[in-house]
């Protein structure tokens, strides 16, 4: 079985790792095994549950809210690199030795192109333009 961990990606949580087991609580009771003392955190309010090679999320509390890769969900399969958001602390799963499948999209891996020498261009054009036609630059 994986090592699947939780990486803190913002809020009171940011650059901490947790790692999960067969099934991890998470909420803000004293019992909870990832314990979040937040506002907008319920006791009890999601769990994550590791099984024949599935990781899901469910909500446990009716109340509460978790997003998952920005949307809100009851329950939901859970693959590396989805992003977890309870309250104001985000989280991002890791499974190593597997890369996220949203990394591996031709759209991520592909070349951008670059505008900023572009930008440059045309501001030095026009900077030279408005000298020109001002009278501060005169071509002899």
């Amino acid at each position: 079985m994986s090592t699947y961990r939780l990486k803190g990606a913002s809020g009171a949580v940011i650059n901490q790792s947790f790692t999960l087991g067969a099934r991890t609580v998470v909420g803000r009771a004293d019992d909870c095994d990832l314990r979040l003392d937040q506002d907008g955190v319920a006791g009890r309010h999601v769990e994550i549950l590791a099984s024949e090679g599935r990781l899901v999320l469910r909500r446990l509390d009716p109340a509460a809210e978790v997003l998952l890769n920005g949307r809100g969900v009851e329950e939901a399969d859970l693959a590396s690199g989805d992003e977890i958001r309870i309250a104001n602390c985000r989280f991002v799963l890791q499974a190593p030795g597997l890369r996220p499948a949203k990394v591996l999209t031709s759209e991520a891996v592909s070349r951008r192109r670059g505008y900023l020498p572009w930008l440059i261009v045309v501001a030095l054009l026009g900077a030279a333009a408005a000298a020109w036609y001002s009278g501060l630059l005169t071509f002899t």
